[in-house]
């Protein structure tokens, strides 16, 4: 025997089958459209967010991780910096000194530098900091370079040690200058 059920026609109710026969929802011709709209709001900004999240530094088990750069283990975070390829990959240095050499002789797209700052012992970035260059400063590698956060801080430091402050682009040219005379040595050891 069919059953035919006629249902009331009326536009702030929807009608949903539910194991145990019918029920009745109440809705407004807005739940749909403000709905859809939520979620598209919702699904662009957790998309979106991720995009422009602030990148974070990278993971180092001091004690335990080896350097990039000179292969020991970084044990401490006055000197441990670190940075974050293109491709994702983290590079991690027990040494100022050593990343700055590393990313210039690997020339890897870099999204993100990182640091500690010497005296705090936390993450900053590296594009941000104030660096002092001493070679009166016992760093592992013996490169003399520390960050600070704050310029005031960087200022007393190489007051104390007889040293520069200098910027990130400061920094790189620094290096890029050593790398270039270094190279230029090894040539004339290796011709007569």
């Amino acid at each position: 025997m069919k059953t035919t059920l006629s249902l009331p026609r009326n536009h702030n109710s929807t009608w949903c089958v539910v194991r145990s026969g019918l029920a009745k929802i109440r809705t407004t011709h807005y739940a749909l459209p403000l709905s859809l709209t939520l979620l598209i709001i919702l699904l662009l900004t957790a998309c979106g967010g991720q995009a422009n999240a602030e990148p974070s530094p990278p993971v180092i088990h001091y004690g335990e991780d080896i350097c990039e750069f000179c292969g020991m283990i970084i044990s401490d975070e006055r000197f441990a910096a670190g940075y974050l390829t293109a491709d994702g990959q983290e590079r991690i240095f027990d040494d100022l000194g050593g990343m700055f050499k590393a990313h210039l002789e690997r020339q890897e797209t870099v999204t993100a530098f990182f640091v500690h700052d010497f005296e705090a012992t936390k993450w900053i970035r590296a594009e941000k900091a104030h660096y002092v260059l001493s070679q009166e400063l016992p760093t592992p590698m013996l490169n003399g370079l520390v960050a600070c956060e704050s310029r005031d801080k960087a200022e007393a430091l190489a007051a104390e040690y007889n040293a520069q402050v200098l910027d990130f682009h400061d920094v790189l040219d620094y290096y890029q200058e050593n790398s270039a005379m270094m190279m230029g040595h090894e040539e004339m050891d290796h011709h007569p």
